[in-house]
This record gives C-alpha cells, structure tokens and sequence, in this order.
C-alpha cells in the first residue's frame, strides 16, 4: 500500500522550523554501538550511520583545549551531525613522564559528555603529525618532549608560517622516521609509557555511554606496516579493552595510505573493529582544484579492504580548502561515495577558534567548515541523510538540485523505527513525502518512519516547488544524480602530510575510471 504524505511549509516557516529544530532539538545523551558485519549498529541491532567531524584543528598546540567552551558543539546537530572524532594530545596530558595532568583530562571527560548530550558519538582520537612539536624542525605535534629518542636533539616548537610544508619535510626527514622506529622499539619505555597513557585515558571515558571507541594513533609513520604497526596496534586495543571491553577499535593505517594507497596491515585478529583510514586528493589541496575525476581506485581500495575484513568503513578524515575551484563539487563526490555504501566517516575539521592569521591554529592549515563565528565556509553543504535504518540498508540516494531524497531497506519493526535528517535550508518550501511499506512523518529535521510488519520499504522525499514528486517504487535506487553550482575563487590551503607525502613519494594514483559527465554551462554531475 503506498500511502502520501505533504508537508507544505513556506520559506518562513522552514526557516522557522529549522531555527526550533536547532534549540528545541532535546539534548539527550547518544548509546553505545557495536560492530556487526560491515556495519555499526545500536542495542537494537538497528544500524547507524556515523557522519561527523574532526574537532578541532587547533587542539594540537597549547593551550590544548579547544572545547573549553562547550557550546562549540550546540551547532553540530543542525549540521546533521552525529558523531565526533575528538582529537586528544598526548603531550597536553603528560608533560612530564609519569605525571598526567587532571585538569586536560577532566577538561576531554567534560568535552566527550558535552558533545554526547548533543546526540554525538565520540570516537576518542589519539592525534599527532610527525611524531611531536619537538621533532621536524618544530612542525609536528603529538609525543611530549621527554617522549624523543635521547640521541635526538628536541627543536623549538613552531608551529607557525614556516611550518606550512611540513608535509614535504616528513617524507624527507630521516630523524623524525627514526623516532617512529624508536617508539615502536621501544626505547626508553616510551611505547609503555603511551599505551599506560591510553590505558589511563580509557578507564577515565569507561563509563561514557557516548564514547564508542578509539583510534590508537592518527596517521602513523611506519617502515613496516603490517609487523611494527599491527603489533602496536593489537598491544594498544588489549591495553584499552582492559578497562572499556566494548571499545570499537578504529584501526587508522599507516600516514601515506591516506592518498589512496593500499594498506599492508592484516586483519584484526581482534573482534568489535571498523577501518579506518583517511583520504585527500593532491591537486584539489595542493592546486586548489578539482578536476572532476574522481578517485575510483582509492575507494575502491578502501571499500575493498573493509570488505575483506568484513568491517564497517570509517573515513576517519577527509576535506577541502575553502575557495577551491569545484571544491564544493569534490565534497559532494566525496559524500556520494559514501551514501553509496552506507559508510560512516568524520569531516576535518571543525575550528570554531579559526583565525584569518592563523587559520586551523596549526601550521596555518585551513580546511575549517566554519570561520572564527562558526557560520559555515564553502567547502561544507549541510546535506540530508539516513542515520539509523530499523533493518538492512539497501540504496540510498540524494540530489541538490532539485532536492530529491530517495532511500530503500528491508524493514524490521523490532528494531524500531528508521531516520533520516532532513535539513530544512537544502529542502526549501514545500515537500511531498511518498512512502511504501512504512508510515513516514518530517519534524524537526528529522524524517522518521516506522511500521508494524516485515517489509520492503521505500521512502521518497522532493521539494515539490522543484516539480513532481518521486515516485517511491520508480526511485533512484541508489543511482541519482548530484548537482549543484561551483564555487569560485581559488584559496590558499596549507599542506596536508599524506598529501605530500604521496606527492614525494609518488603513491598518488590517478583513477583509471571514466571521468563524471558533465552538461554545460550548470556543472551537472551523473553518477557513475
């Protein structure tokens, strides 16, 4: 039975609701998910789709504390957000060895319970670049200054202008390779002295509902992946799992992996894990552009080895400049992919302490998706998605222009009901909801639906100001196409370190894949 439902709203009254959306939205407290197969799901067994952001660029530098402020979260909800990857620096805990500082572990507890009342999941972010703030010339960030090899003279810590192409720096730096190779060597008990840090970290957050996991450590330097880094790896999820044996491990390979290349690490030979790795492309980065050919192979690795490992796929980072010319249409590719398969992944970044002179705060990075009053740049679109399905996702898709969202499963009413944020800015006026198999209604941004039996269900959703709605049984099933207009002007974003590290090393591969079909003059991509 198809049953229709209309919301007719005017511009006013959307932006209305939007506006109580944003502030009636009822802070409560998110759940603890679990890996099941290729996908994270909640107590119900109900999956759930992570889409979130990395916060915050500027948490690497001292004074460390970025969400001190906790209201930095209040607008992730209306971004449709549900999860944070929330960066933790080693160095802002232990500044001497052995004595941990209560108050930056009070101020991260207070941060994690914060961004959990706003309904997001936090995965617990190990961060460093390069090792340490002492290491690379004073470019990178991490390990505290006790936590360098004896043999290696610490340097100043920078952090500023000069320390723009730290990226290029990392590839060639062969002391910095070197403390890698110490820590993972153990010398001096530095990797004890890290995993009982994490250990101290993880008792802490045990009793965090919202926190569901860990990345051990962001974009490692590994020689030899699959030994030292998998050993690492498996020792440092052993060590978590002593205090938190729910944990979710977000296995994060090694740096350079994040422009595209394969992995060496081996399947986890521990259980409740999702993997985790990151991605950019060099030109949009570097020249500020993008072409228009999207990265096949890259994702296709990436999907493939969750694949294998029959895991969830967790894009732990990826982004754009603001400016960049068809920056907005690259983020919009990047999504897509991930809509595709029903993946989860976190933005980076989220900087709401940006500054014009400082950028992101480190490195004068700039890929914040907001500017110092937290209004949105032009490199993020606040765009609808499913966050929860009562039932196995089949297809999903979404267009911009016109707004047009259509999304298929296998309905299981024991497992409650499915939803999608639906924001009101991308909807507009007014909307025709076509339903089958399920009941649906749109409140607060959020589409939700539900029914009694067993069922193929389809739910379609167009502004119908845009035209006539989509039918739910003639849907795109998972094939629509995604446009929306270019932005202009180039920007100036700094160097990413897997980025230039796959530009030195040469481990960038372009896509062998069909370019996107383009119809001048709007820029209409059609989905491969």
């Amino acid at each position: 039975m198809l049953a229709r439902h209309t919301l007719a709203r005017s511009f006013v009254g959307a932006l209305a609701a939007m506006f109580i959306g944003f502030v009636a939205r009822p802070a409560s407290a998110v759940g603890a998910l679990r890996v099941e197969g290729s996908r994270f799901v909640d107590e119900t067994g109900a999956v759930v789709v992570l889409r979130g952001v990395n916060v915050a660029g500027d948490s690497k530098v001292p004074p460390f504390r970025p969400a001190a402020d906790t209201t930095i979260f209040d607008p992730l909800p209306s971004f449709g957000m549900n999860a944070v990857r929330l960066l933790f620096t080693w160095e802002a805990y232990e500044p001497e060895r052995g004595k941990y500082d209560a108050s930056y572990l009070a101020y991260y507890v207070t941060a994690a319970r914060a961004a959990a009342a706003k309904g997001l999941h936090v995965i617990v972010d190990f961060h460093q670049d390069a090792y340490s703030r002492y290491a690379l010339g004073g470019c990178g960030e991490g390990a505290p200054r006790w936590a360098l090899d004896p043999a290696v003279e610490p340097a100043t810590p920078d952090n500023g202008p000069a320390c723009k192409s730290w990226g290029v720096a990392l590839v060639t730096d062969e002391e910095m390779h070197g403390l890698f190779r110490s820590f993972y060597a153990d010398v001096n008990g530095v990797r004890t002295a890290y995993l009982a840090m994490v250990r101290s970290v993880a008792k802490a957050l045990a009793d965090e509902p919202g926190v569901i996991g860990y990345d051990l450590m962001n974009e490692p330097w590994s020689d030899a992946e699959g030994t030292e880094l998998a050993a690492f790896q498996a020792a440092g999820f052993a060590t978590i799992r002593e205090v938190s044996p729910n944990a979710i491990a977000f296995v994060s390979p090694r740096a350079y992996t994040s422009s595209g290349a394969q992995t060496e690490l081996p399947k986890p030979a521990y259980e409740n894990a999702a993997y985790a790795p990151h991605f950019y492309d060099a030109t949009v980065l570097v020249l500020r552009s993008w072409s228009g050919v999207e990265p096949v192979e890259p994702f296709a690795r990436m999907t493939g080895k969750a694949a294998e490992w029959n895991v969830p796929l967790f894009l732990g980072e990826f982004g754009a400049p603001p400016n960049a010319h068809r920056g907005l249409d690259y983020v919009d590719m990047l999504y897509r992919r991930l809509d595709d398969g029903f993946h989860s992944g976190a933005h980076w970044v989220y900087t709401p302490g940006w500054t014009e002179e400082k950028k992101d705060g480190w490195n004068v990075e700039d890929l914040s998706i907001v500017d110092g009053t937290r209004a949105l740049r032009d490199n993020f679109r606040v765009r609808p998605h499913p966050q929860r399905i009562a039932g196995e996702p089949v297809a999903f898709g979404v267009t911009h222009e016109p707004p047009t969202l259509v999304l298929r499963w296998q309905h299981e009413p024991s497992k409650g009901e499915t939803r999608a944020f639906l924001p009101s800015t991308w909807l507009g006026g007014e909307a025709d909801i076509v339903a089958e198999g399920v009941t649906c209604e749109l409140a607060a941004e959020l589409l939700r639906c539900h029914g009694d039996g067993a069922t193929s269900a389809t739910v379609s959703v167009r502004a119908s100001a845009a035209g006539p709605s989509v039918g739910a049984a003639g849907g795109c099933g998972g094939a629509c196409a995604t446009s929306h207009r270019a932005p202009s002007g180039r920007g100036a974003p700094s160097t990413i370190v897997v980025l230039t590290t796959a530009l030195a090393l040469g481990l960038r591969r372009r896509s062998q894949g069909r370019a996107p079909e383009l119809d001048a003059p709007r820029g209409r991509t059609r989905w491969p």
